[in-house]
């Protein structure tokens, strides 16, 4: 069995939870912290919504708790196996600690892919990256 590759990170913002939801599954903060197809619409993301990008990759959002939990499964469309060989989710759970936001972003498990550990390593920068502007998005957002 391989070792887990799942990009696990955690950052306290300074926001309550209701605008720290708002920057996950606004398209107009979408935008300044994740890339969306150029020809996504300006609708939030909800439970069933599948976003696509043209013949490379589409996420499906698997879960979607207002104020707890999104969860979307991605596809890449050259990985070999069916997307049942494995689960490749992008989790964001949010938790109360009083007046700030606990973010916790899960990213993996990309053990089951030919070429996981690149997969793996771009994720730990992405985590990182998303998280900052997540937070600063959610403290100076009006």
């Amino acid at each position: 069995m391989n070792r887990q590759l799942v990009v696990r990170s955690e950052i306290v913002i300074e926001a309550p939870v209701s605008k720290v939801w708002e920057v996950l599954i606004a398209p107009k903060y979408i935008r300044q912290w994740d890339d969306l197809p150029s020809d996504f619409e300006d609708y939030y993301l909800e439970y069933g919504r599948t976003i696509e990008w043209s013949g490379r990759s589409k996420i499906t959002f698997t879960i979607c708790q207002p104020n707890e939990i999104l969860k979307m499964s991605l596809y890449v469309s050259k990985w070999e196996q069916p997307p049942a060989a494995y689960d490749i989710a992008y989790t964001y759970r949010l938790g109360n600690g009083g007046t700030d936001t606990v973010l916790s972003i899960e990213i993996g498990d990309f053990s089951e892919l030919p070429d996981g550990e690149d997969y793996y390593n771009a994720s730990v920068d992405f985590a990182a990256k998303a998280a900052e502007k997540i937070k600063n998005l959610s403290e100076n957002r009006v």
